[in-house]
């Protein structure tokens, strides 16, 4: 392995990559505010996704409205949220001008949330333009990739016209890489199987096609050399008409070293075309290197490498045993990929699917078929378009048989394992085992020592999620609330909601739990009926079994008048057969050292306002206090009564607003720390200066979750709060 100089020199980028961000990368720009500007670019890429639309600006210079100033804008995202279809115009090569409102990327606020700025800056893409007006200064044309885009969209069109919606969704992700029409269902459907490899533009397509043409060429119409050429000049532009992902250009690159050894009578290495390939792609985007996509690719590619000695070693079976002996290579490729890839896919998604392998062996014999009927019925439909339907009616089938494997899979005990996000260190030590079973299985002949080391391994990981005595996690839901508390094995939500993240329980609270291993949810406090604290909450609800996340119970104020927005809640958790309690003041949760206690309400307390009746607990871990107010305004802080004061953190009521967090009840309460949760430029201007300085003038230190991202109260040797940005 490191005889290949190719491989140390890959090797030591990635070291290079991760000590220089580690360093400087992971030093984040301080937030900007919206700022108006004015600037001119030149479109290097048309994107399509769910909201229409979006131009990738190369060249870029920008200055602000109000200064004149310049702005670093070199490579930016351009969106129009205008209803003006701004963009219909545009093509490829133009260069625009456009006056809109520029904003920086958002880093990651929350434990498993997206990093969009780590995501667009490992494109090159340092802002982002919210298009008010367009203007082209400059038609000319990039006439190859403008073609490109074109024939891409016109291909997605006929797939449409010819196939089911969802069925041309599908097959426009894995031929076109278009990825706008695929369902959300189907994508979450075999990402939770294990298959959701099949939906990216991958090794497997990209050697299924040009393997394909190869062989063609070569046997029924050019001599090998000819053929070569053909298929070299076939891959890029197959490469960049689907966009060139990661994973294609990966591909790409390594059939394209396979296809120029053969060219020029020299031995093919895929370790060398693999290193190849990756320092390649981290010269023109290192930070690429951090990306989910880069590290299954290579991780994927690796697995398959490092293990052909093993598969060399069995070769005798092979031949002897026929389809039993191929049968064997298929499953010995299919576990050494998944062995491989495990921590990677435990690291980004933080769950797993025990029978991925299973699920592969039974979908993989019938990649080949479906790509090419659909790629042959896709050319053929813009010719004869009965015809080219005929062809890809061939792909529904196989669409469907790939869903009845997955329907089936998900019925299976187990189907889908919540592990959390497992330690560096761990995963560290797994690679340097499993590299140890694979060298002592070459070199002593030990068949069963990789198998069984590689078992072990992953029963560590599976079975040992992330020990936590207790962490009371306030997550940024933007402008909303919702409260983890995590203590041993239990898991309690306090709320969960939000007016301005769109989906929160399925992009914020859902990973957030995952991240820390949990699938159950012990108990859910409702404090009150509005919606910024209960759609979250609903949205789990609904999708308990899709997204493998239990709610036992939920809690919910006894009090005698209740609004139309707690009726609901109680008929919706009724229809969802969760269990509903009550809870008054007076009333004790608790559990080992956990005391959740409920200060308030009484079940005769009389409100005017639906905040007035919020669920108030006082929460105890061995010294560490902390008090949860939901949106309870003054009325209700004069009913909780006498509090001891010397809080550990106070969660500050209805967001921040001015009508809560009195002065009165601020000094019963005494807190160390305050916590707002709020989101940025909301309507309503929470939180209230007023309150604000209400709380640095009793000495608090206020933590924002707008401004820290989550914030967490722990418990370990000690206590400890500190926001997410803080760590």
């Amino acid at each position: 392995m490191f005889r290949r100089p190719l491989f140390v020199v890959f090797l030591l980028q990635i070291l290079f990559i991760g000590v220089w961000y580690h360093i400087s990368g992971r030093e984040e720009s301080p937030p900007q505010e919206d700022i108006p500007v004015e600037c001119v670019g030149r479109v290097g890429e048309i994107r399509i996704g769910t909201s229409g639309k979006m131009l990738v600006l190369s060249d870029v210079k920008a200055k602000r409205k109000d200064t004149g100033r310049e702005i670093l804008a070199d490579l930016c995202i351009v969106y129009d949220f205008s209803d003006k279809h701004l963009f219909s115009n545009s093509k490829i090569g133009n260069t625009i001008h456009i006056q809109g409102v520029y904003s920086t990327f958002q880093a990651v606020s929350n434990p498993g949330g997206f990093d969009e700025n780590l995501y667009y800056k490992s494109q090159g893409i340092n802002a982002k333009i919210f298009a008010d007006s367009l203007e082209i200064v400059d038609d000319r044309l990039d006439f190859f990739q403008q073609g490109l885009f074109l024939l891409r969209q016109q291909a997605m069109e006929q797939l449409l016209e010819v196939m089911e919606e969802r069925d041309a969704g599908v097959l426009g992700a894995m031929i076109l890489g278009e990825k706008s029409y695929l369902p959300e269902d189907r994508k979450e459907q075999f990402q939770k199987t294990g298959i959701g490899h099949l939906l990216a533009i991958s090794g497997l397509h990209v050697s299924l096609l040009g393997a394909g043409l190869f062989f063609f060429l070569r046997s029924y119409c050019l001599p090998m050399r000819k053929a070569v050429v053909v298929t070299v000049v076939f891959l890029f532009l197959y490469g960049q008409f689907t966009g060139f992902p990661v994973a294609t250009e990966r591909a790409v690159l390594m059939m394209v070293c396979g296809l120029l050894a053969r060219y020029t009578g020299r031995c093919y290495d895929a370790l060398s075309a693999m290193a190849l390939s990756g320092i390649i792609t981290l010269i023109q985007q290192p930070l690429q290197l951090f990306q989910c996509g880069f590290i299954l690719s290579y991780t994927a590619i690796a697995g398959i490498v490092l293990f052909s000695p093993v598969m060399e070693k069995l070769s005798p079976y092979f031949k002897k045993n026929g389809f039993w002996g191929k049968m064997l290579q298929a499953v010995l490729s299919s576990i050494s990929v998944f062995l491989v890839t495990m921590p990677v896919m435990l690291w980004f998604f933080y769950e797993i699917s025990p029978y991925a392998v299973l699920a592969n062996l039974v979908v993989l014999p019938l990649l080949s078929l479906l790509v090419g009927a659909g790629v042959f019925g896709c050319v053929l439909s813009f010719f004869w378009k009965a015809a080219g339907g005929f062809l890809l009616s061939t792909v529904h089938y196989i669409l469907r048989f790939y869903e009845m494997v997955c329907l089936a899979v998900e019925e299976l005990p187990g189907c889908s394992v919540v592990t959390g996000r497992p330690a560096p260190g761990l995963i560290l030590f797994y690679y340097v085992i499993l590299a140890g079973g694979i060298f002592l299985y070459v070199k002593w002949d030990k068949k069963w020592t990789i198998l069984i080391a590689g078992m072990l391994l992953a029963g560590i990981l599976l079975l040992f999620p992330p020990s936590i005595p207790f962490l009371y996690i306030q997550l940024d839901v933007g402008q909303g609330d919702c409260a983890v508390i995590l203590c041993g094995e239990k898991t309690y939500l306090i709320d969960g909601g939000s007016t301005s993240e769109k989906e929160v329980g399925k992009y914020v609270i859902s990973r957030s739990l995952k991240y820390y291993g949990r699938s159950r949810i012990d108990a859910v406090f409702i404090t009150h009926s509005d919606a910024d604290h209960t759609n979250g909450i609903l949205e789990l609800a609904a999708n308990q079994k899709n997204w493998d996340i239990r709610i036992e119970k939920i809690i919910m104020p006894e009090i005698q008048k209740i609004d139309a927005g707690y009726k609901m809640l109680c008929r919706s958790f009724k229809s969802y057969n969760i269990k509903g309690n009550k809870m008054k003041k007076g009333d004790l949760l608790s559990c080992q050292a956990l005391r959740i206690r409920c200060v308030h309400p009484a079940p005769d307390y009389e409100w005017e306002s639906e905040n007035d009746y919020s669920l108030t607990l006082d929460i105890t871990y061995r010294d560490l206090r902390i008090l949860v107010t939901g949106d309870l305004e003054q009325e209700g802080e004069n009913a909780v009564g006498t509090l001891r004061g010397g809080y550990d953190l106070l969660k500050v009521g209805h967001h921040g607003s001015k009508t809560s967090t009195s002065q009165e009840f601020l000094a019963m309460v005494s807190p160390r720390y305050a916590v707002i949760s709020a989101g940025k430029k909301n309507r309503y201007g929470h939180p209230s200066p007023e309150t604000v300085k209400k709380l640095r003038a009793a000495s608090v230190r206020i933590r924002n979750t707008m401004e820290c991202g989550a914030v967490f109260a722990e418990w370990r040797s000690g206590k400890r709060v500190y926001g997410f940005r803080e760590k």
